[in-house]
């Protein structure tokens, strides 16, 4: 199948320009840093390892996959290896989808290496896991499609730079940006809060797909499955109407 050769040419690509390698090296330092803590003794400070390692793991995966996926595109168009795909019959609808699938599995290959280095890191150190933590893994996961969507339709719309640049502001700073525009709704006339509204609703809410707070407590229980069913699906039209946007943006684009 088109899609599955052209993300499995993808993750080639990120084996060939050694950006695993980088992902390892990542979790050597968290490794270490774990030894610290374990040097110092974790009793009393299981929930705050396993916050920790939940924050680090959730901040280098999404740069992993801002990095990865803001560059998919461009980098074909420089090196000029985007002309032999199109002039193949695939539409640019394919390549573009194919595209993406390759940037998400990149993503989460990153992220389950630094899950099981980081995993096997504080384990040595007596720390254990609740089942709350593969719920944490799976959401983490579903996150990373909308962040490699929003970075994805980025890159068809500005330079490789700026694209990555305005990813990282939307997707770090939503949250804050979120907490602003309902703050600027409960004041604002009738007439303009639904702008504040559907700017709100616009931005992608990456934040609710991390319960690592959550997970790092040994005394909450597991998210409800209808929470989790209901994160699938925003996650599955968010991700798919990025998609569109990029699709509408790629096909008039000359090459």
């Amino acid at each position: 199948m088109v899609w599955r050769a052209l993300a499995r040419g993808v993750i080639l690509e990120a084996i060939r320009r050694k950006d695993l390698w980088v992902v390892a090296i990542l979790g050597f330092i968290i490794v270490c840093s774990a030894g610290t803590l374990g040097f110092f003794g974790m009793s009393g400070l299981e929930s705050f390892a396993k916050d920790l390692a939940a924050t680090v793991l959730g901040g280098f995966s999404t740069i992993l996959a801002i990095v990865t996926t803001g560059r998919l595109l461009p980098e074909e168009t420089r090196n000029r290896t985007l002309y032999p795909l199109v002039a193949r019959p695939i539409s640019r609808f394919d390549l573009l989808f194919g595209k993406l699938l390759g940037g998400i599995a990149v993503s989460w290959i990153s992220f389950l290496i630094l899950c099981l280095m980081t995993g096997a890191a504080l384990a040595i150190f007596g720390v254990r896991f609740e089942v709350i933590m593969l719920q944490y893994v799976l959401l983490k996961m579903l996150g990373l499609v909308v962040v490699c969507s929003v970075t994805l339709m980025l890159s068809t719309v500005m330079t490789p730079s700026a694209a990555i640049t305005m990813s990282f502001v939307i997707l770090f700073g939503s949250g804050m940006l979120s907490r602003g525009l309902l703050m600027a709704y409960s004041t604002a006339s009738p007439s303009v809060a639904p702008f504040f509204q559907i700017v709100n609703a616009s931005l992608p809410q990456v934040s609710l797909f991390d319960i690592g707070g959550r997970a790092a407590n040994a005394n909450w229980g597991l998210v409800p499955l209808w929470v989790i069913g209901t994160l699938s699906i925003y996650m599955a039209c968010y991700s798919g109407a990025m998609l569109a946007i990029s699709w509408a943006k790629f096909r008039r684009q000359a090459l």
